[in-house]
């Protein structure tokens, strides 16, 4: 009996131990970062005559960003902020073109999971967005838009020391739009 009762406060101690060695060497803290990828852009543009056309386009998009994560022994949690730009795609359709110029800044509240140097995560927030749209040739028209709507996104990290590479994808829930959504690769430095 006296040697279960030592076995098992060595074995509580030591788990005691790793929990506040992890914790303590963890890389949580504030981080910047930035990252470049894909944006998918759809939404119905009108043409003469009211016809209506789907403009379903992709382009070159970047964000910068920081934020702040607690690294707990199980979970991350954290809070995010940014500036996305999702570039300025351009469609070709009878007798004109469209583009748009969608970009904001987002604000994040994450939680994730660490796998030894691999960590996947879930975000929920929101997107200040501003769209300014135009199209040239037999219809010329303008607008500039702009609104506060829900982010949802989602993603995986590798981290080396006090870098993070991640890989990550958006949606964002901007009205009168059918589809905004970033898919891209990134790095941000904890400290």
């Amino acid at each position: 009996m006296h040697t279960f009762k030592t076995t098992a406060i060595v074995a509580f101690t030591s788990c005691l131990l790793l929990i506040g060695s992890h914790t303590a060497m963890a890389d949580g803290g504030w981080y910047v970062g930035a990252s470049a990828g894909q944006s998918f852009l759809e939404i119905d543009v009108e043409g003469s005559e009211s016809n209506i056309y789907g403009f379903d386009e992709s382009d070159t998009s970047w964000k910068v960003f920081g934020g702040y994560i607690i690294d707990l022994p199980l979970i991350d949690l954290g809070v995010e902020a940014g500036y996305v730009d999702l570039s300025s795609p351009v469609a070709q359709f009878p007798g004109f073109e469209a583009s748009l110029s969608p970009r904001g800044l987002n604000a994040w509240g994450i939680a994730g999971f660490d796998l030894g140097p691999f960590g996947v995560y879930g975000k929920v927030g929101g997107i200040a967005w501003e769209i300014d749209g135009r199209t040239s040739g037999l219809i010329n028209r303008s607008f500039d838009e702009s609104g506060f709507d829900v982010a949802t996104g989602f993603g995986a990290k590798l981290m080396l020391f006090s870098l993070e590479f991640r890989a990550e994808y958006e949606n964002y829930d901007i009205k009168d739009t059918d589809n905004v959504e970033m898919v891209s690769v990134g790095v941000s430095w904890v400290f």
